[in-house]
């Protein structure tokens, strides 16, 4: 009850979380020889899922799913039924229970959602999960699990434990993350371990709720992959894979003829080695009932029947001439090298179509017609193609799916953007998500324009309403200067796949 009632006090923004998509897992899973049932049409169950701000936007995006939250906070699932009434689709509802009671009547799932759960609760609450999975995972279904790796926080635990010890336990959480904060500027001046510093920079700068229930909460309890593994065994389940960003994958030497049965002890044991040769703290784990079919590590090859997509920029003037390493940045600021020009253009291509996707031969022939548009001559070494746009996905630069939906990409006479969008930005405390999954962050003036989106003004009558809002919170602009900004704006919702045609 302490657990629960911190978690009301200083909850996690519910926030829309890329990796949990289902098609981003179904298509991991295809990297790894695992054929996962069909996205758009799935059951979808999210444990621990807060008001629903990952949740439901799924159930939009597929109307032909059903989805179903299970939230221990009454006050959260509360909150979520009341937005998912108010959007008045039908294909999601949110349960306030415990993941160890569940009822009976719940059906098979195709998906299974815990995030931020299981390194995070009792150990037979981390049971419990586990069981959960078994019982309710359909046969070929996908259960996706975070938690905690020991390799990486073995480091951070005196920290942790200096939190703990200079924090009264019995404060409410808002307070005691006050004093955290405190206990921080105090653990800056003593200590000089360069790695804790660190930590301690980025948690001053961090979420609240980040830095309670990480650093302060009672149960945070990292574990070896290997001992992940073996509870995995013991209930039933096995490891299909990691949704995770990665910077090296496991590759078997001598695995030439070994069916995947064959190669799984490897395996195991090759991922718990790289968790410790780069002090990994933090796993996705995709995982599946021990009956379904064995999977294996992540094949190049398997990206042939993927579509992808990326939103990325280049501060450097393009050079297609050579393979000279030039650096792209997502939107969270990771910057990712890229030297070969086919690449290069392969990358340019898709954030121009971004939020779409590009299908692996569209992919392919648009940065061959790229290169010739740029004079650039010679043929694409496909199998160098492939393996380094195989490295950019396994660093999450390049995003894989299995449902290649297609959006609005410019905002039109009229613009419109869709019901699930005009709530979230018009909803207190609700994230606004981007068509893939991401969170928007809006300030004020632009969650009230894409809350005006109704598709009944102009661009012209939009921009006069903005200049009457914004003259009433006292910042008087030229109407020239509104109009820029809101066709700015526009132009960011079209990008983000907020906009109806």
């Amino acid at each position: 009850m302490d657990t629960l009632t911190s978690y009301d006090e200083l909850p996690y923004d519910s926030l829309p979380l890329p990796e949990t998509q289902p098609d981003f897992l179904a298509a991991v899973a295809k990297l790894h020889g695992f054929d996962a049932p069909d996205p758009s049409r799935a059951h979808i169950l999210e444990l621990g899922c807060a008001q629903g701000g990952n949740l439901i936007p799924l159930a939009w995006r597929w109307p032909e799913s059903e989805c179903v939250g299970v939230e221990l906070s009454r006050v959260q699932a509360k909150a979520g039924a009341a937005f998912i009434a108010a959007l008045g689709i039908s294909n999601v509802r949110i349960v306030h229970g415990d993941l160890a009671a569940l009822p009976d009547d719940l059906g098979e799932f195709d998906y299974i959602i815990a995030h931020g759960v299981f390194s995070w609760v009792p150990p037979a609450v981390r049971q419990a999960l586990l069981n959960v999975c078994r019982r309710y995972l359909s046969p070929r279904g996908i259960a996706y699990i975070s938690f905690n790796v020991e390799a990486g926080w073995q480091a951070l635990q005196p920290l942790r434990a200096a939190l703990i010890e200079r924090t009264p336990a019995d404060l409410p959480a808002p307070q005691r993350f006050q004093q955290a904060l405190r206990v921080l500027d105090e653990l800056q001046a003593e200590w000089s371990d360069p790695g804790l510093l660190k930590e301690i920079a980025y948690l001053r700068k961090a979420a609240p709720s980040y830095l309670f229930h990480e650093y302060l909460a009672e149960f945070n309890a990292p574990m070896r992959f290997g001992e992940f593994a073996a509870q995995l065994d013991a209930h039933g389940l096995r490891y299909i894979g990691e949704a995770g960003p990665r910077r090296a994958v496991v590759e078997l030497e001598d695995a030439w003829g070994l069916m995947p049965e064959g190669m799984a002890g490897r395996w195991m044991d090759a991922e718990a080695a790289l968790d410790e040769a780069h002090a990994i703290r933090f796993r996705r784990a995709l995982i599946a009932r021990g009956d379904a079919p064995c999977a294996q590590p992540p094949q190049a090859a398997a990206l042939s029947g993927l579509a992808f997509h990326a939103d990325l920029r280049s501060d450097e003037e393009i050079d297609l001439d050579a393979a000279s390493e030039q650096n792209f940045i997502n939107p969270a600021g990771n910057r990712f090298p890229i030297a070969q020009p086919a690449m290069k253009t392969a990358a340019m291509a898709l954030s121009a179509a971004y939020p779409n996707a590009l299908a692996y031969p569209d992919f392919a022939a648009a940065a061959r017609q790229m290169l010739a548009e740029y004079g650039v001559a010679g043929n694409i070494d496909e199998t160098v193609f492939r393996d380094t746009l195989f490295q950019l996905v396994m660093a999450h630069c390049v995003m894989p799916t299995v449902s290649a939906l297609s959006y609005a990409n410019e905002p039109g006479e009229r613009p419109c953007a869709h019901a699930l969008a005009r709530q979230q930005a018009n909803s207190p405390n609700w994230v606004v998500s981007g068509a893939r999954h991401v969170a928007l962050d809006l300030d004020a003036p632009g969650r009230v324009l894409l809350g005006m989106l109704d598709g009944s003004r102009t661009v012209e009558e939009l921009a006069a309403a903005m200049r009457r809002i914004l003259a009433k919170q006292a910042l008087d602009l030229p109407l020239e200067t509104v109009g820029e900004l809101t066709r700015q704006q526009l132009w960011l919702f079209a990008r983000q796949g907020l906009l109806v045609g």
